[in-house]
């Protein structure tokens, strides 16, 4: 996944892409505890880094939650996500201190679509080959599952996690200016209003010789838009770890690790002040985001992996991309972006 210094060569840095904007208003704020801190955007918190020798495998679940750790798997039940989760605590060596920047780049619902043109995908053999429960969105690409839940309940989806490679941003054209995209896990927004979510951000720039690319690890949560946490680093062929979770319908949790540097990163934040998570479904995305009030031109970003992709229920249902429905993100009648389901929870994001 590292051989990227020869496609990265000749890239211009240029400012990241947006200036940051002001945050809204969060729901009502709750009671930090004592070793938990506010952050500079309003409902952010996070929690200090546990004291030198804590070991996050061998701590009670009351311990973990103390410390800003990610929930853990039941270990007898779903041995394999327990393992995903245990490799994520052993790379989590370095705990960094978040420093948010809040954009103007939305990861919102899906924006569900039928294939118009169902001749546009015999193009591609994979797509030729698409399951007949293939979903068609205007700006996801990737799996959702379904848990049911009409309201916030024993039903609804408590932690999903996955691990994924940052692929490297580029314009297969040139637009002339920014090209986004967002890998990312979540909560919500297949045919609900609200988004918890986390992952990390590839966009690249063209304009005539000029070029340039961006990453970032973020959260949101929707109709919120997305905050960068520009404090954990993050490049192009990193392996990164993801864990969203909630502790009530208006208070959400963010893990990620970058297995590369064995930094990590937790944040705490609550939901925009009238919204509630439902938690009737739960994905794994490439996402062309919102920006500047429509749907931005996706970046070319190759290929994305993702694996160890699972999502458990408050009453720890437990579901994952085997029995999940894929999606295609289709721009007019052409699939420009699509999953290949490789087997044991595996996934292949691709650009087309």
């Amino acid at each position: 996944m590292k051989n990227l210094s020869s496609a990265l060569m000749g890239l211009v840095v240029l400012a990241a892409p947006l200036a940051t904007v002001a945050q809204n208003s969060p729901a009502t704020p709750r009671p930090l505890q004592a070793n938990e801190h506010a952050l500079n955007l309003p409902g952010a918190t996070t929690i200090d880094a546990p004291p030198a020798g804590f070991d996050p495998i061998a701590a009670s679940d009351e311990e973990l939650a103390y410390y800003g750790f990610a929930p853990r798997p039941n270990e007898n039940a779903d041995p394999k996500t327990y393992a995903a989760w245990e490799e994520a605590m052993r790379h989590s060596q370095t705990r960094v201190f978040p420093k948010l920047e809040q954009t103007a780049i939305y990861h919102g619902p899906a924006q569900i679509k039928k294939n118009v043109n169902p001749t546009a995908v015999e193009g591609n053999a994979s797509l030729a080959l698409q399951p007949s429960n293939t979903l068609y969105s205007s700006n996801w690409s990737g799996y959702v599952d379904f848990s049911g839940a009409g309201s916030y309940g024993s039903s609804s989806y408590y932690f999903l996690v996955n691990k994924m490679v940052i692929p490297i941003a580029q314009q297969s054209g040139c637009t002339g200016g920014w090209a986004y995209g967002s890998g990312w896990n979540g909560i919500d927004g297949w045919g609900s209003g609200d988004v918890l979510q986390a992952g990390v951000e590839f966009d690249a720039y063209c304009s005539g010789s000029t070029r340039s690319a961006y990453y970032s690890a973020w959260y949101e949560w929707y109709p919120y838009g997305e905050v960068r946490i520009s404090s954990l680093p993050v490049a192009p062929g990193d392996d990164m770890f993801v864990e969203v979770w909630h502790t009530s319908s208006t208070q959400g949790y963010a893990y990620l690790v970058n297995y590369d540097t064995n930094q990590y990163v937790e944040v705490g934040f609550t939901a925009p002040s009238g919204t509630t998570l439902i938690g009737n479904s739960a994905e794994w995305i490439v996402e062309a985001p919102t920006v500047g009030g429509a749907i931005a031109t996706i970046v070319d970003y190759t290929m994305m992996p993702f694996w160890d992709a699972y999502a458990y229920t408050e009453s720890s249902a437990f579901y994952d991309v085997a029995s999940a429905d894929p999606i295609d993100l289709e721009v007019g009648s052409s699939i420009v972006s699509y999953p290949e389901y490789e087997g044991v929870e595996t996934f292949v994001m691709n650009y087309q």
